[in-house]
């Protein structure tokens, strides 16, 4: 299993335990707040993260692949593979810092990540959620070509007690 992906900007490649302050820099911003698993309150908390995803890609064949997405060799963001119920479908989801945000990078990561799926792991579906008003990530998923499968979900955020919709998205191979 390639591990390692190059854009024509970016470097994508999974997640190492000395990644934790860099990975605090975008998992701890307190604006991120339409992500059920964010932001991170503390660095502790970015540290368990950063250890649960590199115990993933310890095993032979990881579940949930987190990357980080570095531009000329710095940290920039994070892009995750998680796969589903079945062997052929895979959650993508990712992350930017707020200062890199609006040039295209979480597209360009994302699309490398699709096609990862597609050609590397043999999926067959690959299927994003966000929050409703997430207008940006919306934008992604429809520029990598994905298709609005459902926009009757719901999610609540137990860290600020918010509800709003979700919208499902997906592309198939």
């Amino acid at each position: 299993m390639k591990r390692l992906i190059t854009t024509e900007r970016l470097e994508i490649r999974p997640i190492e335990n000395g990644d934790v302050e860099a990975i605090h820099c975008y998992a701890g911003d307190p604006s991120i707040d339409m992500m059920l698993f964010l932001p991170n309150e503390t660095v502790e908390e970015t540290k368990k993260f950063v250890e649960f995803a590199v115990s993933e890609w310890a095993k032979e064949e990881p579940e949930d692949m987190e990357f980080v997405v570095l531009l000329n060799g710095e940290i920039i963001g994070g892009v995750n593979l998680e796969k589903c119920g079945d062997d052929r479908t895979y959650e993508i989801g990712w992350t930017i810092r707020k200062d890199m945000r609006g040039s295209g990078y979480a597209t360009e990561a994302a699309k490398a990540l699709v096609d990862y799926a597609f050609e590397e792991l043999n999926a067959e579906t690959v299927q994003a959620h966000c929050d409703s008003r997430n207008q940006a990530s919306e934008k992604v998923m429809r520029k990598l070509g994905m298709t609005l499968v459902d926009d009757t979900g719901t999610r609540h955020y137990p860290k600020t007690g918010v509800s709003s919709g979700e919208l499902l998205y997906a592309i198939w191979n």
